[in-house]
């Protein structure tokens, strides 16, 4: 019970953040910094598609790839599939619900998302926020 209560709480928070925000209907390219605290990557675009498998992974694919060597050429090495972002439901539960529902708000309201990302996982680069437009 207390499960599906954070499930119905996340997908309330996420539409909210998607009915308030402005849409700005233009995606920029993807690219990767180093700030002072860590390289990253960003994504600012529609999701293409999402899939979760029962391994716990859950992958968002954009709609406009990572170019291959901006993570390498910022620090972040590992990085084998630049079409998508992922992140581990099993690592960080609560963050995964909150992601899927964003995204899922996202895709219905046809809004633009921002995620970053900082280190890997499976060859992908590790989702760490998102936020929508």
């Amino acid at each position: 019970m207390r499960r599906s209560k954070r499930i119905v709480a996340a997908t309330l928070i996420a539409a909210f953040l998607v009915m308030g925000a402005a849409g700005t209907g233009y995606a920029n390219e993807p690219a990767c910094h180093v700030s002072s605290a860590a390289p990253y990557c960003s994504y600012k675009g529609k999701v293409k598609r999402v899939y979760v498998n029962e391994k716990g992974m859950i992958l968002v694919y954009f709609d406009t790839p990572i170019p291959s060597g901006a993570p390498s050429n910022v620090g972040i090495g590992g990085v084998s599939n630049y079409a998508a972002g992922a992140v581990s439901y099993q690592d960080k539960p609560e963050f995964a619900n909150f992601l899927y529902s964003t995204v899922l708000a996202a895709q219905t309201t046809e809004r633009d998302v921002q995620i970053q990302m900082r280190g890997t996982i499976g060859g992908y680069l590790k989702i760490d926020r998102i936020w929508t437009e």
